[in-house]
């Protein structure tokens, strides 16, 4: 075998000294370690959808009032009666104190500044007719229940005449009196207050020239039609 050249001799001493040195680096390296995958997320729970608020119940519409429109007499509740018993006020000397049927379980207390007109006999078991949708009053401490339809005119010498309008004879108490052809129900007491039912309706009601009783032009009348009559009083003003 031919002596290799120093040449050659280094080439191949380098060679093998990088493969050598490649081996202990190969070697030396640590392994690489894989890091484990990061564990995914798990995905967020869905919020529960927020439950729909309950629809506010829709207020009630007020209640129609009783009566629409301008009033008549037939708001007034007028009713036929009959006095049970009367006697005079303790302190008011010109107040009687009645009890008077109009059809219900107990008369009606009512009071009535009729003395100056009316003996306590002639007050005893008379007919008349009866406002019975007013508001309690308190008259002189006595507490009334409605007021007396009376007719009234004043005489040339000044003084005052008042009477009854008397209701049809073979009316009965409780029997209604309202406006001729008119039909419309009465109001309640609260509501003929609110809107002061008497004191609109008042100032029309009259005896005609034959003592007959109206409001405006039109006749007070019982359920059979039979018209209301005060005993002598004509073409006055009736309260």
């Amino acid at each position: 075998m031919s002596k290799k050249s120093a040449l050659e001799l280094l080439d191949t001493w380098i060679a093998e000294l990088e493969v050598s040195v490649g081996k202990s680096a190969a070697a030396a390296a640590p392994a690489q370690v894989e890091k484990a995958p990061k564990a995914e997320k798990a995905p967020k729970a869905e919020k529960a959808p927020k439950a729909e608020k309950a629809p506010k119940a829709e207020k009630k519409a007020a209640p129609a009032p009783a009566a629409d429109g301008p009033l008549n007499v037939n708001a007034l509740d007028l009713r036929v009666g009959i006095i049970r018993s009367v006697k005079k006020h303790e302190t008011a000397e010109k107040l009687y104190c009645e009890e008077i049927d109009v059809g219900e379980e107990a008369p009606r207390a009512i009071a009535s500044g009729l003395v100056p007109y009316y003996t306590l006999e002639q007050m005893q078991d008379r007919k008349l007719i009866v406002v019975c949708n007013l508001k309690p009053r308190n008259l002189v401490g006595f507490k009334s229940h409605g007021m007396v339809l009376c007719a009234s005119k004043t005489n040339e010498d000044g003084t005052s005449t008042v009477e009854f309008v008397d209701p049809p004879a073979g009316s009965k108490p409780g029997d209604r009196i309202s406006g001729e052809s008119l039909t419309e129900e009465p109001l309640t007491a609260s509501k003929c207050d609110k809107v002061k039912g008497f004191e609109v309706i008042a100032p029309d009601l009259r005896v005609d020239e034959n003592g007959v009783a109206r409001w405006k032009d039109i006749r007070l009348v019982d359920p059979a039609g039979n018209e209301c009559i005060a005993p002598t009083i004509r073409n006055g003003p009736v309260h």
